[in-house]
């Protein structure tokens, strides 16, 4: 049995590991995350399902009701909950990939098993997340505004308009339009408003400043025409140049620098990307080695005190030091994401390449082998968080059986390449 084919048969032992009566747990060891969250089951769930396995596809539909049970009055679905007691976090709670999440685990689900009346009773909580999202977008602008740490990398200053927030808002916009049409609706609002926000993305997160200046000064003037602020954002920023990635965020007079692993794979997927502006995200994440010792690293390059956007709080734990966690650790979890958007790509030789070291990162352990980490460190690749993580194993299923036998985890994700 070759490594890929091991690492295949150790994730579906840690995916079982991690079923529990309140529905998928994010580790499988019952001292590191022993919480159903709202964005981890989810994720963990693309994989749970493309196994065929009864068990592990009943624990996500029991995540699902878990979540949706603890949905607030005004829509939020919860971050966790904790599987010993029922409990609901206020850590970190509001986040705002929580819905989105929620919703696209719902949408794999019903793509999965055809189940409609299980939609359908859902279908109330799910038109609430949306409702949610809508008022995320504070200032009308269309897409979402987050404040800072309040997605996935909860230790992280990327805030306002994030790239990661907003492309995973077209997926989500595009599961729900999908949904509807299965509930007998009429999705083409959900629809159209997806196509408004990729629009949106590319003139907002895309910096595009040729030599001759005139494709930036129609972006300008676009964005001018849109919204006075994104134009002011440019317009003040001579300093700035084209970079071959979408900005992670954008704010008041601000940006972010670094390249954003998961939003830039996630533009990919769903359809926000380019075929050129996807060769150039790719190759970038290789040359720049964001997928070195074992792909992929969160964010990169890494900050340091003294940087513009480092925060003390990256101290918090140990955690977000320099090549360490968000901060340019590397997360095996994203690493399915990368092998999954060089697939979609067509870069085959690259996505098996990535799946190879993927399998490799995940045998690593500090205690045994094959502990499916959490997150390695950028440089040494040593494996620094808690074991046993259930999106760890999810992503690695859904990457290989991407990369083995053609097959894609049920998201919405783009057929064709965005024209551009």
């Amino acid at each position: 049995m070759d490594k890929i084919e091991q690492a295949y048969q150790e994730a579906l032992k840690v995916l079982r590991g991690c079923a529990s009566p309140l529905g998928l747990k994010a580790s499988a060891l019952g001292s590191g995350y022993p919480q159903v969250w709202a964005r981890d089951a989810p994720i963990t769930a693309l994989g749970a399902l493309m196994t065929g396995d009864e068990e592990l596809i009943q624990a996500v539909r029991v995540s699902l009701e878990t979540l949706g049970a603890n949905q607030s009055e005004l829509g939020m679905v919860p971050l966790n909950v904790d599987t010993r007691t029922g409990e609901v976090t206020t850590e970190n709670a509001g986040a705002i990939d929580a819905n989105m999440w929620f919703v696209l685990g719902h949408f794999a689900y019903h793509q999965t098993t055809g189940d409609t009346a299980f939609l359908r009773s859902a279908w109330p909580g799910l038109q609430a997340a949306l409702t949610w999202l809508r008022y995320q977008d504070m200032n009308g602008c269309g897409l979402l505004e987050a404040p800072e740490a309040a997605d996935w990398a909860d230790l992280y200053s990327t805030r306002y308009n994030t790239l990661y927030a907003n492309a995973l808002y077209v997926g989500t916009l595009d599961a729900a339009a999908q949904l509807s049409a299965a509930l007998g609706q009429d999705g083409s609002d959900h629809r159209n408003r997806a196509q408004d926000v990729r629009r949106k993305i590319n003139l907002l997160l895309w910096l595009d400043r040729p030599w001759d200046g005139h494709e930036f000064g129609r972006q300008l003037e676009e964005l001018k025409a849109m919204r006075l602020e994104w134009f002011l954002l440019y317009q003040n920023t001579a300093a700035l140049t084209e970079k071959p990635h979408y900005l992670s965020w954008a704010g008041f007079r601000e940006f972010g620098h670094t390249f954003d692993g998961f939003g830039n794979m996630l533009a990919i997927l769903f359809g926000v990307a380019s075929a050129g502006q996807t060769a150039s995200i790719l190759d970038y994440a290789h040359a720049a080695g964001t997928d070195a010792p074992a792909p992929l690293k969160a964010f990169f390059p890494p900050m340091y005190p003294g940087d513009r956007d480092w925060r003390d709080y990256y101290r918090s734990r140990n955690l977000n030091l320099p090549d360490q966690y968000h901060n340019g650790g590397i997360w095996p979890f994203l690493g399915g994401f990368y092998v999954l958007a060089l697939h979609q790509a067509g870069m085959s030789a690259r996505a098996e390449e990535a799946l190879h070291a993927l399998a490799q990162a995940n045998e690593k352990g500090r205690t045994r082998p094959w502990e499916f980490n959490e997150w390695l460190h950028g440089r040494s690749g040593r494996p620094m968080g808690h074991p046993l993580q259930a999106w760890s194993a999810g992503m690695y299923v859904c990457a290989y059986q991407a990369v083995r036998f053609q097959k894609t985890p049920a998201l919405p994700l783009s057929q064709t390449f965005r024209d551009g």
